[in-house]
């Protein structure tokens, strides 16, 4: 192709620099975004053997533009291969044949230009429209071609078309001014978003007249505008989750203030009662059972807050290691059995096999069926009944509790397994417990690779709650006679010295007399100055285990055990060490082992497992045992 002429003159290049290179995207139609695509689909057209011709805007510098008519004329060459033959010529501004009125207008064509803002007229008598070059460009057609309202609307998204003929029709026929905004789409397949604005006229006889407005593309204001939307939803989204957790906390406050003064309240009137009254041995008895059930309601209930700080921060801890899951809910059952047989539930466990090994932390996964079964028997009406059964099938445990209890409503089903759902005051079902258990159970059970599903018909349909867990063809460990749940005994610790660290008077008057029953020789001191006192004094036999708190005025726990660590073995260095702390995290328990604890437990203690922990420190060959009575190592 050979290019030339006197407006290239203008642009002071040479065109033949432009040999070679596809005419559409040099640098002379880059007028508009839309004025390249004008000319590719102009050489495509003639290339078919139309012969075309287009109106655009000639880029002569990055300030001036000249406007071309160009013609696209195929040529039929040997071999029946067309070629296309381009020639153009520059057009006199003001005789552009679609802008409308006389060269004193042009002024204002190109202040609307410079704006960026097209122009439309619509003659209704003649039925006639005039638009600027602009206007054209807006709308992705051709600068100089002549529109028409098929042209027009032939480019507007056909999910706005509607909208946008409503608006122009009640404009005209009640001469009222129309503001709407739409998107075009471009031959390229671009979408961009335009406002027009404008005004209808009547004339004497109330017909319509004539239309003018002003058009101009708006994209970004609108990307903008869905960008500020999306950001304003994402914002009102948070704070109405926080709302909402405000509120479920308040519930949740004001039920655990509840939970716990309701126990304790029992706890602190029969104690009243049974040091100022005089009472028989029945009252005495169901008074001590009272206090006790209380106490564990509060230690359950203590245990639930611990463990849903854990899972909030990401820190609870398991210890997997192959585990019969048949065992773990058999003792679960048993466990619950007198709850059920007191209030007359029938409680039943079937099961197909005796041995389902998962791999598993059984002290957590004893968590999760205690709190299944014991969910059961709270909202399961007085001669109930509850189904427990376990399956082994298609490498999965699955182990459904079924109850013909109160069940669960359709709204509240949803949201069982959320946190603080028991603290919603709307759930009539609720018969105490903090709204975590379940919350906690479907977390464990998800870190052992399984999943919970809750069903129910309805309020009055009781209820199934199904686990399923992934099963693993692996070899159960010996059992540890120690860790049976059968009786120990009735003085399992006799013959055991034991030196009891507690600075608390109380809770080392309890423990003491509890490890004496046992059988244990105890020798009880307020400090670990008394300790080390205790220790070197050489008219006393060394003890066989050390039994410390941890947070004790002027030397803790962790500063004794170092101290102790520190001395020969003759001095007492390597008594075994058990830490009983009101601290449940796994960060103390952590310390203490590295300071040289050889165990861990909790308070409130559980007799039988400190029982299994002494036994076990006291009886292993080596020192380091690291014994958790929670089930969880540090």
């Amino acid at each position: 192709m050979i290019l030339g002429g006197s407006v290239f003159d203008q642009t002071k290049t040479d065109p033949q620099m432009l040999v070679g290179q596809p005419l559409s995207e040099t640098v002379y139609w880059q007028s508009s975004d839309s004025t390249p695509q004008i000319v590719q689909n102009a050489i495509e057209e003639a290339g078919k053997g139309t012969a075309t011709k287009a109106i655009v805007d000639f880029r002569v510098s990055a300030d001036k533009r000249a406007t071309m008519e160009l013609r696209f004329t195929p040529v039929n060459v040997d071999g029946g291969t067309v070629a296309v033959f381009l020639s153009g010529q520059e057009v006199i501004e003001h005789a552009a044949p679609t802008r409308p009125g006389t060269s004193p207008l042009n002024e204002f064509y190109a202040a609307a230009d410079s704006a960026d803002i097209g122009l439309w007229f619509w003659d209704f008598v003649h039925d006639e429209m005039f638009a600027t070059p602009k206007l054209n460009a807006l709308l992705g057609l051709p600068s100089y071609d002549e529109i028409s309202y098929e042209k027009f609307f032939g480019v507007v998204h056909p999910d706005d078309r509607d909208s946008l003929e409503s608006s122009l029709r009640v404009a005209l026929e009640n001469g009222t001014r129309f503001s709407e905004e739409f998107r075009v789409v471009y031959s390229d397949g671009r979408l961009e978003w335009i406002c027009a604005e404008g005004k209808s006229f009547l004339d004497e006889n109330g017909k319509p007249h004539k239309m003018t407005a002003a058009v101009r593309r708006i994209t970004d204001q609108k990307l903008a505008e869905q960008e500020l939307n999306r950001v304003y939803d994402l914002e009102k989204k948070a704070r109405d989750e926080a709302v909402d957790a405000n509120r479920a906390k308040d519930f949740f406050l004001a039920f655990v203030s509840h939970e716990m003064r309701s126990p304790l309240n029992a706890i602190l009137g029969w104690a009243k009662i049974l040091l100022t009254k005089e009472v028989d041995e029945t009252t005495r008895r169901n008074a001590l059972e009272t206090i006790e059930r209380s106490a564990r309601a509060q230690s359950k209930l203590i245990n639930d807050l611990v463990d849903s700080a854990r899972v909030a921060s990401g820190k609870i801890s398991l210890e997997f290691r192959p585990t019969n899951l048949f065992e773990v809910v058999k003792v679960s059952f048993n466990a619950q059995k007198p709850a059920a047989e007191a209030r007359r539930i029938q409680l039943d466990f079937t099961y197909e096999t005796e041995e389902a090994v998962v791999f598993g932390d059984a002290n957590r996964l004893q968590q999760v069926f205690n709190n299944l079964i014991t969910n059961a028997i709270k909202f399961t009406d007085d001669g109930g009944k509850i189904h427990v059964d376990l399956r082994a099938a298609d490498g999965h445990a699955e182990v459904r509790v079924t109850d013909n209890g109160r069940g669960i409503s359709c709204e509240a089903l949803p949201n069982i397994f959320k946190q603080f759902s028991q603290g919603d005051p709307s759930n009539d079902i609720r018969k105490g417990g903090l709204g975590l258990g379940l919350s906690i159970a479907n977390i464990l059970i998800s870190k052992h690779g399984g999943r919970i599903e809750a069903t129910s018909e309805g309020l009055g349909h009781g209820s199934t709650f199904v686990i399923r867990l992934p099963l693993k063809e692996v070899e159960l460990p010996a059992t540890d006679p120690t860790a049976a749940d059968g009786e120990l005994g009735t003085r399992p610790l006799r013959g055991i010295h034991l030196l009891v660290v507690e600075d608390d008077d109380d809770s080392r008057e309890v423990l003491q007399l509890f490890l004496e029953q046992a059988g244990a020789m105890v020798r009880g001191v307020d400090s670990a100055h008394a300790a080390m006192l205790s220790l070197a004094d050489t008219r006393s036999k060394l003890p066989d285990l050390i039994i410390s708190d941890l947070a004790m005025p002027e030397e803790d726990g962790y500063s004794l055990i170092k101290r102790i660590r520190s001395m020969t073995p003759e001095r007492g260095g390597q008594i075994p060490a058990l830490a009983l702390s009101a601290f449940a995290g796994n960060e103390n328990k952590q310390r203490a082992y590295e300071v040289g604890f050889d165990g861990y437990c909790t308070k409130p203690f559980e007799p039988d497992q400190l029982t299994r922990s002494i036994l076990q420190l006291t009886q292993a060959k080596t020192p380091k045992a690291q014994v958790a009575s929670d089930g969880s190592a540090g």
